[in-house]
């Protein structure tokens, strides 16, 4: 239900002030609060925690795919948009989101803390981070930083 709200309120934040701002806080939301999320849950696991932690991710979970989706499509040159967007979205999805599960059970039978999935979604979200930045940066695309979506002006005599 969470992200049946938030995913469009996320990508029309996202056509005001650009892709990345929303991409950036996301990941760094995700990157601060994570592992402690996580943490304060298993300390005292309750049902309201675990909605609590939930509702977080989630939310956090949906600002970002809001403005991803589109932005993943803006970067792909034309002619390969299709294939790219479906590639690196699958990938992504594949390595993330498919090893998750095992990942987390190794974490947690390796150091014994329940939390420790916490830091698989940290260093995701790290490198997430990382990557918009870096990819980003002095780019003259929609998804820039500021970005303000407004119709296109017809020119005067054309």
């Amino acid at each position: 239900m969470t992200n049946f709200i938030l995913l469009p309120v996320a990508g029309a934040l996202s056509d005001r002030i650009g892709r990345v701002p929303i991409l950036l806080t996301c990941a760094g939301l995700a990157v601060l609060t994570g592992y402690p999320a996580l943490q304060w849950m298993v300390a005292e696991p309750s049902l309201g925690r675990l909605i609590a932690v939930d509702l977080w991710l989630a939310a956090i979970y949906a600002g970002y795919n809001g403005a991803m989706i589109v932005h993943l499509t803006e970067i792909m040159p034309k002619h390969v948009r299709t294939t790219g967007f479906s590639l690196a979205y699958s990938l992504a999805t594949a390595v993330f989101g498919g090893f998750t599960p095992a990942i987390s059970t190794y974490l947690i039978g390796a150091t014994g803390n329940k939390a420790a999935p916490g830091l698989w979604l940290t260093a995701a979200a790290a490198i997430s981070f990382i990557m918009v930045f870096v990819f980003t940066r002095g780019k003259g695309s929609k998804s820039a930083i500021g970005h303000r979506a407004r119709a296109p002006r017809a020119q005067a005599g054309h």
